[in-house]
C-alpha cells in the first residue's frame, strides 16, 4: 500500500472538518460518595463547542434490552470529531441537550483523519 503525503492528509482532515455540522461538549464526571451510600456526580467541561456529526447506527447491540425488569429500546450512536480530539471512555459527550456515554473510541489507525466514537444515550 502506498503512503499518502502530509499535504494529502491535511486536505482530508480539512474536508472532513467541513462535514461536521454540529457542536458538542466533552465532560468529565466525578462521583463522590458521602460514606453512607449516597453518590453525588460533579460535571466539569473538558472541551466546549467541538465540531461534530452524530449518527444513529445499526449495530449487533441495537434493538431491545432488559433494564429494571422491563424491555427498553436500545440504540447506538456514532459521533465523528476532529482528528486531534482527546477523549477517554470515562468522559461523556453532551450533544443537543442529551448526554451520551462513550463506549469505544477508534485508536491506532493509520492516517488519522477523524475520531470516531461509539456512544450510548444516557
Amino acid at each position: 500500500m502506498s503512503a499518502i503525503s502530509t499535504s494529502m492528509l491535511a486536505a482530508m482532515r480539512t474536508a472532513i472538518g467541513e462535514l461536521l455540522p454540529d457542536t458538542c461538549n466533552i465532560c468529565n464526571i466525578t462521583n463522590t460518595s458521602d460514606g453512607e451510600g449516597v453518590v453525588t456526580n460533579a460535571r466539569a467541561t473538558a472541551g466546549t463547542s467541538i465540531a461534530c456529526r452524530l449518527d444513529a447506527i445499526q449495530s449487533p447491540t441495537m434493538g431491545e434490552q432488559l433494564t429494571g425488569g422491563a424491555i427498553q429500546p436500545y440504540m447506538s450512536y456514532m459521533i465523528s470529531l476532529p482528528y486531534d480530539t482527546v477523549l477517554t471512555t470515562a468522559q461523556i459527550i453532551e450533544h443537543s441537550g442529551a448526554d451520551y456515554a462513550v463506549k469505544t473510541i477508534n485508536r491506532g489507525q493509520s492516517w488519522k483523519a477523524v475520531v470516531r466514537v461509539e456512544l450510548e444515550r444516557m
